[in-house]
Formats: C-alpha cells, structure tokens, sequence
C-alpha cells in the first residue's frame, strides 16, 4: 500500500524551497525589478518576511521589497573590498574610475530634479556639480569633449539597465557622438534611486569616500563576536571560496564552532552544495542562480584560455615554482594561442602577436584572481590559490561562481 506524505509536509517542502531560490536569486540580482525577472520577484514578494529576517539574521544586510514600485533591493555589505567586478552596462567595456566620477555626479543631480529630465539638462547639472566644491578637487565634465560625453552616456545607461532611468524618447547615443544633434527625455524612478547606493554610512555623513563601508562595532566581546560571524558569513555567500588561511584568527575560530549553524544557513535554508576541502569551505549554487558570472564555461576565448592557464599555473605550483612571474604567465599563454587558438577559434579580439598574448594573460589573470584562484604575489608575480587544484586536469568539478 502506498502511502502518501502528509499535505503540510508537502507544503512546507515546497515553501522552503521557494524561499531558497529566492535566497540564491537575490544574492546574484540584489537588484531584482518585476519587470525583468516577474517569477522571481513575485517569489520575493510572497516570502519577503522570512526574506527579511533570513538576510539580517545570516549576514547582517537589509533587504527592502518594494511591491508598489516594482523592485527588491539587497543591501550588500562586502566582507572585503575588492576591485574585481567593475560594473558594466550591458554592451559597453567595464567601468573605469571617470565614469564612476560621473555616475555619482549624476546620482547627485537626480537627487534633486523631478519625475523627468532631458539628457542635455542632466548633463549641464553634472558640469555644474563637477566645479561646485573646490574640496573634492574633481576634473569638470566637459560636455564639448567625445571621450567625456561618452563615459557620461556610459553611466546613462547603467542607469537605465538599473532601472532609476526609464529613456521615453531621444537618442542618448547620438548624443554621444555629437552634442548638438543628439538629446533624449528620460522619466526617473526617485523611489528606486532612494535605495541604489547600499553603505553603512551615508554618503552625506562619510567624511571620505573610504569610509563608506565602515561599520559602528562595540568594542566588547559581544561586538568582536558579531564581527567576526558576519565576515565569514558574507564571504561564503558573496565570494567563491573562502581559505581559512585568509581569515583572522577570530573569524576562523568563529566558523570552526559554529559550523553545524553555517552549514544549516547555506544549505537548508539558501540550498548551496557546501564543499569542504582542507584548505577552506565553497558554498556551490549547482544552478548558478546566484551569480551573473559562470567559471568555466563554454563559448568564451578569455574563460577557455583562463581555464588552460590555471592548469599551467597548478603544474608550475606543484613542482615548487610559486610564485610565478608575469612574464611566465604572458610565454604560457603565447603557447596555449599557439596550439589552440585555430582548432578552438578563438576570438581575433586577442590576435597571435606579442602584444595579443600580453593582453590576454592580463585579462585571463584578473579573471581568475575575481574567482580567488590566484593572487598576487609581489608586483610582477603571481600565486595559485588552494581553490585552483578544483580545476586540475582530469578533475570532474562543478562550476564556479561569483556574486
């Protein structure tokens, strides 16, 4: 005789999976609009309680769930900081730091303007902010320039893909090639703007920029403690890997007695697979929900290269050779473009000449150093990571990911 599992088994299987998906969705999108992902969003609305809760309680971040206007925000706070994942607007190169300039210029200027401005206005109020405070000593946004109109539409459009900026009409990238000809009306989304910049301290009270992200701990016990549970929490669930030879004594100690609650969190309650190896802990989204970058995977000269390469570099580590030198790295990849460059067509964005092979070792090593599996050691060297050995050949491993 069958027998059936009982209906509220049933449910509540069903609802801590549901929340779990939610979970692992909103630590890759922390941004999450109805618009663009409509399921997802309304599995965020449906448990934003227990999200709520589950996100205070496991890192410390708060998360607003905004149903009237159509969006999720996590707040992110990095254990650490790092300048491994620029932001990137969908179709354009990787932010640099004019175009960070001019996005928090822009910020600023929409703080202050109504439901819709045109391109033109905006650009003239961030030219006006750029000189405003002699203190901030900020080059002025010349709107005369190609290069500045460019890395200001730039910042436009991560705006739009973000959705505080909604384009009704006009052409911003006319605008770019030309002042003159080109304009564009754009409606703003100032609910939206109001939860974009995620920092402990308000812009407004930071007395620099570097002290956006600290964080007020009493200086007791309790405060040490709490510290050191949130950092490793938000390294597992906001980096690939986590080696214990990178956390301070307090952190390890930490995770060391309370992994039975950080193995709970990351696999009942967040659905990760939690790989443990000697060397560290990673918490694997098997799904890759939680991440917008997938590591390796196919179709991509830079991650097929980066894949050969970190095997080279693990051979080279294993015979004692650590740290490498970057222009070791640059020949070992001038050899991979050699013998697979034509059976594996990769792209002519990395021609076969010196100069091709040297931007490809630098890409590929950047790739791999925001996936943790190597770092530098020194200035023109580099080390293998303990999470590289996943990648050895002959290895069957998931994917890795970032978030």
């Amino acid at each position: 005789m069958r027998h059936e599992a009982p209906l509220c088994s049933v449910l509540e299987a069903e609802r801590r999976h549901h929340q779990a998906t939610a979970i692992r969705h909103l630590l890759g999108h922390p941004l999450t609009l109805s618009a663009d992902a409509p399921e997802a969003y309304a599995s965020i609305v449906r448990y934003r309680e227990r999200l709520v809760e589950w996100f205070g309680e496991a890192a410390g971040w708060k998360l607003a769930v905004e149903p009237s206007a159509g969006f999720a925000r996590l707040h992110k706070v990095p254990a650490r900081r790092s300048s491994s994942r620029p932001a990137q607007p969908r179709g354009r190169p990787a932010f640099d730091r004019r175009r960070y300039v001019l996005f928090c210029l822009t910020l600023a200027a929409l703080d202050e303007t109504p439901s819709q401005i045109t391109l033109a206005r905006l650009a003239k109020q961030v030219e006006e902010l750029s000189v405003e405070d002699e203190r901030l000593s900020l080059p002025r946004f010349d709107p005369t320039s190609f290069a500045e109109r460019r890395a200001f539409v730039d910042a436009l459009r991560l705006l739009t893909n973000l959705g505080v900026l909604h384009q009704r009409d006009g052409d911003a990238e006319r605008y770019a090639r030309s002042r003159s000809e080109g304009d564009a009306l754009y409606d703003v989304n100032d609910r939206l703007l109001g939860h974009l910049i995620s920092a402990p301290i308000p812009p407004s009270l930071a007395p620099d920029a570097s002290h956006l992200l600290d964080e007020p701990w009493p200086e007791t016990e309790e405060g040490d403690r709490q510290r050191a549970r949130l950092h490793v929490m938000r390294r597992l669930l906001d980096e690939p890997a986590v080696c214990y030879d990178e956390l301070e004594p307090r952190a390890f100690e930490y995770l060391d007695h309370a992994r039975a609650r950080v193995y709970r969190l990351l696999e009942d309650d967040a659905g990760f697979i939690v790989e443990r190896r000697k060397e560290g802990l990673a918490a694997v989204d098997a799904g890759g929900l939680a991440t917008d970058t997938l590591f390796p995977e196919g179709g991509s000269t830079l991650k097929h290269a980066a894949l050969l390469l970190s095997a080279q570099l693990l051979r080279l580590c294993r015979r004692g050779s650590a740290p490498v030198a970057h222009e070791e790295v640059v020949r070992l990849v001038a050899r991979l473009h050699e013998e697979y460059a034509e059976i594996s067509n990769w792209s002519q964005e990395y021609p076969r000449t010196p100069e091709g092979a040297r931007r490809l070792a630098a890409d590929a090593l950047e790739l791999l150093e925001g996936f943790g599996l190597v770092a530098h050691a020194g200035d023109a060297a580099w080390v293998a990571r303990p999470p590289i050995a996943r990648f050895a050949p002959g290895t069957h491993v998931s994917r890795m990911t970032t978030r």
